[in-house]
């Protein structure tokens, strides 16, 4: 019975999420990911970095971020199929996809999402 509370507890373990500030927002991103690359543009045009504080890693080629952002998609309850990038993790909140994370930055930076008109 030891054994079996103890590997209970070891599996439960594996899914903890690494500890960080509740208030961390996180942005998975895959190199070479063309919606990724949109919100990169995005990011850097509304100088968003300057705005709001995030943690940038990216997961297609670095096998502990893709784990982190499998356990943080469980978190939101998100299944494997529905999980991709880009994808942002803030306060136990998951926002997936390129309008999601898109709306998400520019809500937290108060950056408009309409194109500026050019005056003629």
């Amino acid at each position: 019975l030891v054994v079996v509370v103890g590997l209970i507890f070891w599996g439960l373990q594996d899914t903890k999420l690494p500890t960080d500030d509740p208030d961390a927002i996180v942005y998975y991103y895959g190199e070479g990911c063309p919606h990724c690359k949109v919100i990169d543009e995005f990011l850097a045009e509304n100088k968003i970095a300057d705005k709001v504080s995030f943690e940038k890693k990216e997961v297609w080629g670095n096998k502990a971020n893709a784990s982190e952002l499998g356990r943080r998609a469980k978190v939101c309850g998100i299944q494997p199929e529905g999980m991709g990038v880009p994808f942002v993790y803030a306060a136990d909140k998951c926002f997936v996809g390129e309008p999601d994370v898109k709306k998400f930055f520019a809500e937290k930076a108060n950056v408009s999402l309409e194109p500026v008109e050019t005056q003629k």
